[in-house]
């Protein structure tokens, strides 16, 4: 009977040993990212990312850079030093993500890199999430050719000139115009420094010297505020220029109520952030995600908006698609729950 006991004894001892084990392997993670700022676009991503955070009960830090390749790496060393799980990083440069990703591979710790591209180097991301930026000018093109009609004569004011997003964004946007009839750049690209004053200060400039243009394209809803005020400060009538909008924010919402904006580029940063959030999330947990994809975007016009665009303000209901896309790539918005 003594040995009985003994053997249900040592069973009970045995069992909470690998019980405990077992919690350990259960501890909760925490990721971190780094990203330039907490403004206008990079405030909803922060939102979105952590929206899904929560959802999957995983802690988070953060840190800025300013769009400074010398301040990313200085966020990564102290996330890393943190002791973060993984890590996601909206970088400054190309060459900055690949030095980013070089510290956490040494750290042995996973990397995913967005919206910057990774220069070619020993540090390699495990997954690498953005927006198609250069088929997304590309686009705009095409479907403004395609809506428009007559002879086109564009202005495009982009955010920072030199920054991976906008280098691909002029590429496709350049490329695209000379394979299409009737529609060319009035004048080179400007740099609208994703702001609304420079934009409008560019805008009057370009108005006042008498450039003769017909369709403004504002790569942000910033600059493309800023376009629609210099056109009514210096009296040219809404019906002479077509306004297209990239990005689909608050800003560009109040726009298109007012009827100030034709068509938009929508594509969300908040549902990009959840994206970007559970793609991470997904890796760590051993479940399915992808290792190179492009968050989704959408053309909209004044009759297919409110149906249609991709909204800043994202809540639990999004989940459901999120899961999809990291899933299998496709966008389902009518898994909405």
């Amino acid at each position: 009977m003594k040995k009985i006991l003994m053997l249900v004894l040592c069973v009970i001892i045995v069992s909470s040993l690998f019980a405990g084990g077992a919690k350990e392997e259960e501890k909760e993670l925490t990721i971190g990212y780094v990203i330039p700022y907490e403004i206008g676009w990079f405030a909803a991503f922060v939102q979105g990312f952590e929206l899904v955070a929560a959802a999957e009960g995983v802690k988070t830090v953060r840190l800025h850079h300013n769009y400074s390749g010398a301040e990313e790496n200085t966020a990564i060393q102290n996330i890393i030093t943190m002791g973060v799980d993984g890590i996601n990083v909206t970088s400054a440069s190309p060459e900055s993500a690949e030095y980013s990703a070089r510290l956490a591979n040494e750290a042995g710790i996973p990397i995913q890199v967005t919206e910057s591209g990774v220069a070619e180097g020993k540090g390699k991301p495990f997954a690498d999430i953005d927006f198609n930026w250069k088929e997304i000018y590309m686009t705009i093109a095409q479907n403004i050719r395609r809506d428009v009609d007559g002879d086109l004569s564009l202005i495009n004011l982009q955010g920072f000139l030199g920054t991976p997003p906008v280098m691909l964004g002029i590429d496709g946007l350049t490329s695209e115009i000379k394979k299409l009839d009737n529609i060319k750049l009035a004048t080179d690209v400007q740099d609208g420094q994703y702001a609304t004053a420079p934009s409008l200060d560019i805008t009057k400039a370009l108005i006042q010297s008498g450039l003769d243009f017909n369709v403004a394209i504002g790569s942000c809803q910033e600059i493309t505020e800023g376009i629609i005020q210099a056109l009514k400060e210096e009296n040219v009538p809404r019906e002479d220029v077509t306004i297209v909008s990239v990005n689909g924010g608050p800003m560009d919402v109040e726009n298109l109520k007012k009827g100030n904006i034709d068509y938009v580029l929508s594509q969300s940063p908040a549902l990009h952030g959840m994206i970007c959030a559970q793609n991470l999330i997904s890796y760590l947990k051993g479940d399915t995600y992808q290792k190179k994809t492009y968050s989704p975007v959408i053309w909209v016009n004044q009759d297919t908006w409110e149906k249609d665009l991709i909204p800043w303000d994202v809540d639990e209901s999004w989940l459901p698609v999120v899961r999809e896309f990291v899933k299998t790539g496709e966008y389902k918005p009518e898994l909405r729950s």
